[in-house]
This record gives structure tokens, C-alpha cells and sequence, in this order.
């Protein structure tokens, strides 16, 4: 009598445990079933189609501290229109960005950077930025015309004042608007 106890005890221990194991697993499977479903959840998403413009900055030195780059402009007398932007934690000095290499006019030390200005954002007048910048008329004829509401960054006009009074260049102009917009959207990138 004492062996079939045993063997019961046993076959009951084995099956209780099982039994037990089967549940959990079965309590597993329930619970991430719902979890799944509470994942699944629709969520539209504003989809933003990229725009990128090519331009061609005109490049004096790479730092990899602003106060080095400022360090350089500071020293070169002919950098006073010269603007610094940041790109990976690196500083470019570049003293003006042009549509194409045979319109702007190279400085002594310089070459030319090609690149890529691309906008990804939701704002729709930071998003044409890049267009915008090619169009000479949002940048010699802005005061001329009346531009339409939602054509331009809100501040374009009081931006474009200060730049002109810095520089009658169109290629100065466009680099200090772009660094200008650059720094306050981080959904503006450049690509070389």
C-alpha cells in the first residue's frame, strides 16, 4: 500500500504541476493578447515631405569650438560679414552662400562648399525655406511687393532689414537669413 501512495503522490504532483504550468502559460498568452490590442491603436501621423534646395557656401575654416571660429573672424578684418554655423558640433566659417559657383565671389582663403539645405518641418514657410532662399525676389524685391500672408516666415521682413543693412550682396544676405532661421528650427539640416 505504502508504494501505490507513492506513485499516487507522485502523479498527482506531476499533474498539479502541469495543470498549473498549462494555466500560467494560458494567463500569459490572455494577457498579452491585450496588450497587443491596446498597441494596435490607430494614430494618424502628419507625414512631412522633405524639401531640399543645393547651394554652394563659400568656406574659410572648420573649428571645433565657436570661440575658435570666433577667435578667427575676429583676426580677419575681411570676415566682419561672416557667419558661423554648426553642424555636428563643428563650426563652419562661411562668408556667403550662393546658387551656383560662378555667382558668388570667392574671398582669398576660401573654397566652396557644396551642400544641401534640407527642410522637414510642419511649418509650411519654414518648410519652403530652401525654396525660398533660391527665389531672389524674397531677397532683393521683398519690399517692393506685397507678399501674401503664409508665403514667408512671419519675421522675414524685420529679419531681411537687418541682413540689408549688413550686406547689399545677395549671396551675404541669403547666408545670414539661412543661419538666422537655421538656429531657431531644428527641423532644418544640411547635407554635404
Amino acid at each position: 500500500m505504502r508504494k501505490n501512495e507513492w506513485i499516487r503522490a507522485a502523479l498527482l504532483g506531476i499533474a498539479s504541476g502541469l495543470i498549473g504550468v498549462a494555466l500560467f502559460v494560458v494567463m500569459l498568452n490572455f494577457v498579452g493578447k491585450e496588450e497587443a490590442k491596446e498597441e494596435i491603436l490607430p494614430v494618424q501621423q502628419e507625414l512631412v515631405e522633405e524639401v531640399n534646395a543645393s547651394f554652394y557656401a563659400s568656406q574659410h575654416g572648420l573649428f571645433s569650438s565657436k570661440e575658435g571660429a570666433e577667435q578667427f573672424i575676429a583676426v580677419n578684418p575681411l570676415l566682419n560679414k561672416a557667419a558661423i554655423i554648426e553642424i555636428d558640433n563643428q563650426f563652419f566659417v562661411w562668408s556667403a552662400l550662393a546658387t551656383n559657383k560662378q555667382t558668388a565671389a570667392l574671398m582669398p582663403s576660401a573654397f566652396f562648399k557644396q551642400l544641401s539645405i534640407v527642410a522637414g518641418c510642419t511649418e509650411a514657410t519654414i518648410q519652403r525655406l530652401p525654396e525660398i532662399l533660391m527665389d531672389e525676389k524674397y531677397l532683393k524685391n521683398y519690399f517692393d511687393q506685397a507678399p501674401k500672408e503664409g508665403e514667408v516666415p512671419a519675421d522675414w521682413g524685420e529679419i531681411l532689414t537687418a541682413v540689408s543693412s549688413l550686406s547689399d550682396d545677395i549671396n551675404v544676405m541669403r547666408l545670414h537669413l539661412f543661419a538666422h532661421y537655421y538656429g531657431a528650427n531644428d527641423c532644418l539640416k544640411i547635407e554635404f
